[in-house]
């Protein structure tokens, strides 16, 4: 079957042949064929510029911790301090006015952490861009801007020379939580969202990085960790939320 399209002001059926139908089925065969590859070569793309990503950001806490470190006696910094103006987290200053405003209208600035001086001085943070691209399941906390890594709570107040391992004690973590109880997270409809630390006991760390969790380690070193199992959050899955084996936490 051809189709013929006609001279402007000739005869019907003579004109110029257009494509037949057969012609057409396999050009649009090639076309989803093609579409086929380039999806998940587009996939794999996005996926090594996030490890690269969370690979630059460890990176640079792994930096701006040393550097602290050095001028601190060689003692962790602490998870929050009160100010008169507000709390000081470990990531970033928050004022008091901030704190009492509604989730995902919080203002945070980064460079007001106990590490920021350090990290500003080398370039300024870089913030994992894939963390907030999660669709309607992603739950911001501040307006600003987000930051999806966490301390090891357990390092806080210790001395970093005392460790008799720490290529093994992750201080730094890829890190979220699934958030059921804040609006307009709920049971039915489970969110992820930013969070700060990880321990023992909470299931904060994000193994969103082909289900392995990006570490920083106490020597200064980076690299992957698996999720421990039986710890996976079952209320969302596939977020790939759970915890790490407790004993690399512990310094020993």
């Amino acid at each position: 079957m051809s189709v013929y399209l006609c001279r402007k002001g000739g005869r019907q059926g003579v004109g110029t042949q257009a494509f037949t139908m057969i012609e057409v089925m396999v050009s649009l065969f090639m076309i989803i064929v093609l579409l086929m590859i380039a999806v998940p070569a587009s996939r794999s793309v996005m996926a090594s510029a996030t490890d690269a990503t969370s690979a630059h950001v460890i990176a640079q806490l792994n930096a701006a911790a040393q550097s602290y470190l050095m001028e601190n006696n060689m003692t962790y910094w602490p998870y929050r301090s009160v100010t008169d103006g507000g709390v000081q987290w470990w990531f970033g200053f928050e004022s008091s006015d901030s704190l009492g405003a509604a989730e995902g209208g919080r203002w945070l600035d980064l460079n007001r952490g106990p590490l920021g001086p350090y990290i500003a001085a080398s370039g300024g943070m870089i913030r994992d861009p894939s963390f907030c691209r999660q669709g309607d399941v992603f739950k911001p906390k501040y307006g600003n801007t987000h930051f999806a890594y966490g301390y090891n709570l357990l390092v806080q107040g210790k001395g970093s020379l005392a460790l008799k391992n720490p290529g093994r004690v992750p201080v730094f973590a890829t890190c979220a939580q699934v958030n059921t109880f804040q609006s307009p997270a709920s049971g039915s409809h489970p969110m992820v969202e930013e969070f700060y630390y990880f321990d023992t006991y909470e299931k904060t760390v994000h193994f969103r990085i082909g289900g392995s969790a990006m570490v920083g380690f106490a020597d200064g070193s980076a690299g992957y960790l698996k999720m421990m199992p039986g710890t996976l959050d079952q209320r969302m899955p596939n977020a790939n939320i759970g915890r790490i084996d407790p004993s690399l936490l512990v310094p020993n």
